[in-house]
């Protein structure tokens, strides 16, 4: 068991989790092997996706997130300033494989880091947590559906691998619920 030096507890600001020396708790469990591999997929042309399909929409504007539930698959739909941080963070092109940290009260990947309402987010999580456990490959892509804003494009978890027109395959990502 790794000790962490002894230091008082604050709160990070933009998450609600205790901060230790070097970062929050879920900051710290970055470092931590991922539990699942997501396979990422990026358009050939900017703009170009596919439709997410019929869903269920958990609304939480007031909490900043919009959870969409549809068999296989979990979407979000974030607001516009977190949009692109994110974008770059998880749908960019890095070397190395990102990893997603996604605790009941706060989501973090490389420098993107966000606080998560208990309660607004709960029931998308919880979601999540039930694509992630299922047995198989999980694809991570952009989509979009027509009632929304014709920019809007949605993150999908996806049991369904994306069309092979519209997206290629990127170095995966590694992604932990806590």
């Amino acid at each position: 068991m790794t000790r962490l030096p002894r230091q008082a507890n604050t709160v990070q600001p933009g998450c609600g989790t205790p901060r230790l020396r070097y970062g929050c708790t879920v900051c710290i469990l970055v470092g931590v092997p991922s539990q699942r591999k997501v396979r990422r997929y990026s358009a050939y042309f900017k703009g170009w996706c596919q439709a997410f399909g019929e869903h269920e929409n958990l609304s939480a504007e007031e909490h900043g997130i919009n959870w969409l539930l549809a068999e296989n698959q979990v979407g979000l739909i974030l607001p516009a300033e977190l949009t692109k941080a994110l974008y770059r963070e998880v749908l960019g092109r890095q070397r190395e494989s990102p990893t997603l940290t996604i605790g009941q009260d706060c989501a973090r990947v490389g420098k993107f880091h966000h606080q998560l309402s208990a309660t607004g987010n709960k029931p998308g999580i919880d979601a999540l947590r039930q694509v992630l456990e299922n047995p198989g490959d999980l694809h991570l892509y952009l989509s979009y559906h027509f009632v929304y804003r014709s920019s809007t494009r949605i993150i999908t978890f996806s049991r369904n691998q994306p069309l092979a027109i519209f997206y290629k395959q990127i170095s995966p990502m590694h992604i932990k619920l806590i």
